[in-house]
């Protein structure tokens, strides 16, 4: 009976390993977290604490070939709050000082959506004109590309870079993006990232 179940079990490990079939999603704070585990409650979701040593620690017990999905707020120059977008390109938010070639540290997600800076501290102000989104976590998660792959990235519109802003609109069990019409764009936008996921795995086995 032994044999059975371990014969099971590396089969079962190898069948996970051979497609990348497990997803997990990682949401960085307590309340996008939770409203992940309700909307997703059939994938596994998995907080990771908010900046880059919490997106490090989190990413280096995953296992090799997970695929992740990062769902989280973000801040903007221009968008009207509540408003739900892919990444189109995930880029680390350079200050004026010396720029090394790879510096930016670029990754293409997609060919919808919009760009998002990832930095070390909260974004409260920007010189881009085109819409942007800001996060502390995203382009950290890049950076374990290939070990792990990052699929994709949808971003909440929580703030035009004013922390009381995100405050209320975020954090507070009352603001506006507890809502279910914001988490139903989510829940729709991650089905047809997921539905993609489906198609090529049926391409590459074919």
């Amino acid at each position: 009976m032994k044999r059975i179940l371990l014969a099971v079990a590396i089969a079962a490990s190898l069948c996970s390993c051979s497609n990348g079939s497990r997803l997990v999603i990682l949401a960085a704070e307590e309340a996008e977290y939770n409203r992940c585990r309700e909307i997703f409650p059939e994938i596994e979701c998995i907080k990771t604490g908010v900046g880059a040593g919490n997106i490090i620690k989190t990413c280096c017990n995953l296992p090799k070939g997970t695929r992740i999905i990062n769902i989280g707020y973000a801040g903007s120059n221009n968008l009207e709050i509540g408003t739900v977008s892919l990444v189109s390109d995930s880029f680390r938010y350079t200050d004026g000082n010396y720029r090394f070639d790879d510096h930016a540290n670029p990754l293409h997600l997609s060919d919808e959506g919009l760009p998002c800076y990832t930095g070390n501290s909260f974004f409260t102000e920007s010189d881009r004109a085109e819409s942007t989104l800001y996060d502390m976590e995203l382009n950290y998660i890049a950076s374990f590309s290939p070990r792990l792959e990052l699929v994709a990235a949808v971003k909440i519109v929580s703030d035009n870079l004013n922390v009381d802003a995100f405050l209320n609109n975020a954090i507070r069990s009352s603001g506006v993006l507890t809502g279910d019409e914001v988490w139903t764009n989510v829940r729709q936008t991650v089905d047809k990232v997921r539905e993609n996921l489906h198609s090529s795995n049926r391409n590459d086995n074919n």
